[in-house]
């Protein structure tokens, strides 16, 4: 698994457990460079995925087994967790991830998305939990994104729970911009 953009220690190891895959040596991450369109990196704080997961849904994660992917086994309970973290309500931050698009206008413009932590989350099977997906519906509709390129959402981030059919989100994220990962 290749991570595009390096996540604290924990973030890696969660995203690892969750792919059930190994990590190589990831590259260090960068904040957010001056020009690069987010507000002033003082002003707006980054949010780390791990800070959307409470410490027993942490601990479960770490100690899950390596993911089957033969159909075999039975996922473990903490991989549907909608837990939250109340302290996150109301957090105004950046988040990185990826888009994975699931609503168009008619003009096949991005009209809501979901913000997960990996590359392929939400397409290969299983989803992450829920509290690992951040809902996002932009003031206006958007260009179709890369889906393989990593992103900076920021925002202030709302526990909101958003049921799709392609996955749940525990968090919503009220944008002020989308743009690419730098």
């Amino acid at each position: 698994m290749r991570l595009p953009f390096a996540l604290p220690l924990a973030s890696a190891l969660a995203a690892a457990l969750l792919l059930g895959a190994s990590l190589p040596p990831a590259v260090l991450a960068q904040a957010a460079r001056p020009g690069d369109g987010l507000a002033a990196d003082a002003a707006v704080r980054e949010i780390d995925w791990l800070e959307l997961l409470p410490p027993e849904d942490l601990k479960a994660l770490e100690e899950m087994p390596e993911i089957d992917h033969s159909g075999q086994m039975q996922m473990p309970q903490v991989m549907s967790s909608t837990k939250t973290v109340p302290a996150m309500n109301g957090v105004r931050g950046k988040v990185p991830g990826y888009l994975v698009p699931i609503a168009f206008d008619d003009r096949q413009r991005v009209t809501e998305m979901f913000l997960v932590p990996y590359f392929g989350a939400c397409i290969h099977v299983p989803p992450p939990p829920p509290n690992q997906i951040i809902h996002v519906k932009p003031a206006q509709p958007m260009p179709m994104i890369e889906i393989w390129d990593p992103y900076w959402v920021e925002g202030t981030l709302r526990i909101r729970k958003i049921e799709n059919t392609m996955a749940s989100a525990s968090y919503a994220i009220d944008p002020v911009n989308v743009v690419p990962y730098q």
